[in-house]
């Protein structure tokens, strides 16, 4: 999939905040920016940063965490996408973005409390949407049970994406950086 990109969810979210607005909406359909010009060009530019920000393959995945929370939107400009909606324990979520100092939008890094209500928040949106796709368009993942259980939960994941069974996905870790690339 490549890494996360950081970029779509950022303009989605834009897509969001315009259509929301009547006074940007009105705005942009007196510009001739219709709801269609704008989904046809949110889609362009999803399909490029996608296909380009990493080595060409036979399907295309997008890894940014948040993106689900648009779910719908996403499968409306892509009718064959797929997520697959990893979940966590939200403490230890928060303790590895605090931790690692991973900066997401709102998040304040010096406060678990805030950043603990911002994921609980985050995540209800992430898992109304995935209910709402269903269980063709979106495979709930629990992380903890994925790490208890890899092969049967990876089993899971392929054929959720109609791959074939690997055994290299057990061991992952021995091809980061040997053609897998993680965010830093």
């Amino acid at each position: 999939c490549g890494q996360e990109t950081r970029v779509i969810p950022r303009v989605l979210q834009f897509r969001y905040q315009w259509l929301k607005s009547d006074k940007e909406s009105l705005r942009l359909e007196q510009a001739g920016v219709s709801k269609s010009v704008l989904d046809s060009a949110n889609a362009a530019y999803i399909l490029e940063i996608i296909a380009k920000h990493g080595e060409p393959a036979p399907r295309l995945c997008n890894k940014d965490p948040l993106l689900i929370k648009m779910g719908t939107y996403i499968v409306d400009l892509f009718p064959n996408a797929k997520f697959i909606f990893m979940t966590r324990d939200g403490r230890a979520t928060v303790h590895s973005i605090i931790s690692r100092q991973v900066t997401i939008t709102g998040f304040d890094l010096s406060s678990y409390r805030q950043c603990l209500k911002k994921w609980n928040r985050a995540a209800e949106a992430m898992n109304l949407q995935c209910r709402e796709l269903g269980s063709s368009k979106c495979l709930r993942v629990p992380y903890e049970q994925l790490v208890l259980h890899p092969r049967e939960w990876m089993e899971k994941v392929l054929k959720f994406v109609d791959v074939p069974w690997n055994e290299s996905v057990l061991h992952h870790q021995d091809f980061i950086n040997k053609g897998i690339s993680l965010s830093k």
